[in-house]
This record gives structure tokens, sequence and C-alpha cells, in this order.
């Protein structure tokens, strides 16, 4: 039984979206996989032959899949959207069949493939047993089966036995750009509703995709092309409604609003949430919605005059209004460097990029490797051995080694870490001073101070569990109480 999930009329069709057992796989298993229907808008169906039925019904396979050597498909169409004012493209969730591997996936298809599709070539199996191939183009009947004409009924008995025999064609409608705009594991993609944004003057063009899940969640991603190659990112994270489907979506242009329903409750949420949903920089000039304010240090919605570089293209756009993080160590100490700002929970299993910035080389990507730069769990950095060839600055998408200066992206905020190597006299090089002799000393004697004094509260502290232990088995530290038997 074929699972409906859209129609829409264009031109003199009007198509439908759906997806049912693969017949052309039956002889290798039971698979599920997505279609595209068309049917003319004037079909009343035939005269004798059927005489019921649509007499120009086609369908064909519709392709969402990850390229490679061996594509990755999510063959379940989940939704479909068109927008209101654009009749050449379309846009659809799939996912994977729940049996297996779950993921999800997002894929826009241009109108000129699907007709490229439909006037192809037409699939046929010659018996139960035998292959499905495509049907010779000698043995396709005049008028071609599917055409529109005035009067359905008028078609030959031979077109309407062709296309009662074979509906589907034997190409597949291929997405856009060769991948989907969107892709995640272990995730289930419900609806979606797409938005374009236009900036005329700067001559640019965003997609924005609101995408809901079937756990309560939707996902804001933005698609922009850079050297005419097509891009994507994951904007944000709306906690809709913990553990409830999303329905239905909605976007209303006069109110500026997404509407989002479970079968619980409905809820309106801003197109442009600028100053609630981004406090730094980084983020904000990411949103084709927003542009940030340096002299207010504010996110407010795009107008001429604010900060905005939605396909990554100015990386130091932020460097005025960034955080700035500074550290002192010692020439030759390691140093573990983090995030030193809050990251939304959605947002934490963002990749992490840390940057270097050295007068000799410029803004590079640091190379993660066991002898020099480690990444620890948190995606923070673990930099061994500092000294001057590691002077310039580091940048976390958030950080700054200065001399050294790093920088660093946690998630998707930005800090500039002012690491300052105090080597002192350029690393080894031993004082001459007497000046210099003293200060190194007093500060080795400060240091061996705050040691002694620390080591004294531990020993305290020991003392202190090390009688409680006397009365209890358990140990003020332990969060649960062991079973002797495991």
């Amino acid at each position: 039984e074929p699972n409906f999930v859209g129609s829409f009329d264009g031109g003199e069709y009007v198509y439908f979206f759906f997806r049912e057992t693969a017949v052309e796989y039956i002889n290798c298993g039971k698979a599920v996989y997505s279609r595209i229907a068309r049917v003319c808008k004037k079909d009343t169906g035939g005269k004798n032959i059927l005489s019921q039925n649509w007499a120009t019904y086609l369908k064909a396979r519709i392709n969402c899949s990850i390229s490679g050597e061996f594509p990755f498909y999510f063959n379940e169409i989940q939704s479909v959207y068109q927008l209101p004012n654009d009749k050449t493209k379309f846009y659809a969730t799939f996912t994977t069949s729940t049996n297996g591997l779950v993921g999800s996936a997002v894929c826009s298809y241009d109108i000129n493939e699907i007709h490229a599709a439909f006037a192809g070539k037409f699939k046929e199996q010659a018996t139960s047993n035998s292959a499905w191939l495509p049907v010779l183009n000698s043995k396709i009947p005049e008028p071609r089966p599917g055409t529109c004409v005035n009067d359905t009924s008028t078609l030959p008995d031979n077109v309407l036995n062709f296309i009662r025999s074979h509906p589907l064609m034997d190409k597949a409608v291929s997405h856009e750009h060769n991948n989907p705009v969107f892709y995640k594991r272990d995730l289930v993609f419900t609806k979606l509703v797409v938005d374009k944004i236009k900036v005329e003057i700067l001559n640019q063009e965003y997609t924005v995709y609101y995408v809901g899940t079937n756990n309560g969640r939707i996902y804001k991603i933005v698609q922009y092309y850079r050297n005419q190659e097509s891009k994507s990112k994951l904007l944000d994270i709306f906690e809709i409604a913990q553990s409830e489907a999303i329905q239905v979506m909605e976007i209303s242009q006069s109110r500026k609003s997404l509407y989002v329903a479970t079968d619980y409750r409905i809820k309106q949420i801003d197109l442009a949430m600028c100053n609630r949903r981004y406090d730094n920089c980084f983020r904000c000039v990411k949103d084709p919605y927003c542009g940030w304010d340096k002299d207010t240090g504010t996110c407010k919605p795009y107008e001429l005059g604010l900060l905005q570089d939605v396909g990554n293209e100015t990386y130091d756009i932020c460097d005025t209004s960034v955080l700035k993080k500074k550290i002192v160590v010692t020439y030759g100490q390691s140093v573990h460097l983090g995030c030193f700002v809050k990251i939304p929970e959605v947002l934490k299993n963002q990749q992490v990029t840390w940057y270097h910035h050295s007068k000799e080389k410029g803004r590079y990507e640091i190379k993660y490797s066991p002898t020099k730069y480690i990444e620890t769990t948190e995606r923070g950095l673990v930099v061994i051995s500092v000294n001057e060839a590691d002077g310039g600055r580091v940048r976390l998408p958030f950080g700054w080694f200065s001399p050294l200066q790093l920088q660093h992206h946690c998630g998707c905020t930005q800090i500039h870490i002012l690491l300052w190597v105090d080597g002192g006299l350029g690393g080894c090089t031993p004082p001459n001073k007497s000046n210099d002799y003293q200060k190194i000393y007093s500060d080795w004697c400060h240091e061996f101070e705050k040691y002694k004094s620390a080591m004294k509260s531990w020993e305290k502290k020991q003392a202190q569990c090390s009688s409680r232990q006397n009365y209890s088995n358990q140990h003020p530290n332990d969060v649960f109480h062991r079973n002797p038997n495991v």
C-alpha cells in the first residue's frame, strides 16, 4: 500500500509524492522506495480500457543518497515542500528503514530533472523471474504514453494498454548537488518547511530549512553557494516539545513566523530570533536573518551596516567583538586550553577546530599530533612544551597564542585565547643581570610556598577522610553503594 506524503500542481500536471514496496526489487527481497507520480490535469480516463482509472499516470523512483562508490540511500520519503512562489524546486525529508541503521536526510530537486525522468525510458519485467530492464524505443506507441491531450478518452487502445502495464520509468529522479543538503544518523526527520532570503544589494540568496524530528526538535539549516558550489550548515536546534513528533509545520511570511504542531500543542516561533538565540558575534553572523551590531555588542535582524558572514568567507569578521582570554605560561610548560564560555547543549557535538596565527605562515589549522598538539575528550587542546617557535596567534573558532595566540571554534562560538609565554629571556637563555636572578628566584619561592600550602591542605583533608572511614564503610565521595557480590 502506498503512503502518500504530498501533492502539488505544476503546469499541465499534478505531482504526487509517496513511498511504497518496490516491485522492481521484489525478486531480491522486500524494500521500500520513494516515488514521484505524475498525472495530467485533464485526465478523465480511457473510453473502454482504464475507463475508471487515470490514463496518463506514470511514476518514477525519487533518489536521496550520499554519493560514493557504494551510495548510501535514504529510501523512505517522509514529507515534501514547495515554496509558494517557486514551482521549479521541491524539498523533501527522507529516512532509512527503521529495521537497520537509522538516519535521515534532506534533499532538493529541480523540476527539469523530474521532466527528464518522465521523458526517458520505461521499465518492464518480461516474466516474473526476469530482471527489470528498459523498454526498447521501438516498442513505445504513439502518442507517447503519459502525454497530455485534451480528451484522454480518445487515446488509442495500444497506448492505454502500454501505460497500464508500464507505469514505472527506468530512470530515477536525482537530487541536486550530488549529495543531500543535510543528513544525520540516529535521527528521524518528519516534516520540513523552507524559506528563501535574498539580499539584493549584495546579490546573495540563502535557503533556510526548518526540519522537524520525531522527538520534538526543529533543526535550522542554511544552504548557500560559494564558488558556485552548494554548502550547508546547521545553525540552531529548537526544543519544541520533548518526545513529541513534529506533525505539521507552516511558514507565515506576513507574520514572519514559523508555526509548529505536535499531537498535543501548537507553537509560534519568530523567524528572526536574533538577540534571543545568539549572544555572540560568531553565531550571529552565520544566520542570514541576523547581523551583529559591533557598537552595541548585540545581534539584530539584518540590515545594511550590520556584520554578516553566512558563507564564512571573512574569518576575522568578529575579531573586534569576541571574548579574549589571557593565560600566562612558562617557557617549556605544557598547557590545556578549552572553551571558556557556555555552549548551548544542542551544539556541543559540533566540530571544533583550532587555528594558529604566526608571522611566518599566517593563519592555518592546527593538526593534532602526540608530540605537540593533543585533542582532549572535551574538544580542548593541549599544547606540549610551549616555546618561541609557537609565536603568533592561535584561534579556537573561538581563540590566541601570543606571543602564542590560539583561535578556537567551540561549537558555534569564537574565543581568542591570549597565551602569553613567559619564557622570560629567550626561553633557555640564562639571565645576565642580578635583578633578573632575583626576580626568577622570588617567583620560584612564591610558587614553592603555594605548593607547600596546597600539600598541607591536602594532607589535612586526607586525615579527615581517614577518620571518617572508621565510622562508615562508604567514602564521602562515593555516588552509589557497591554490591559486594558483583
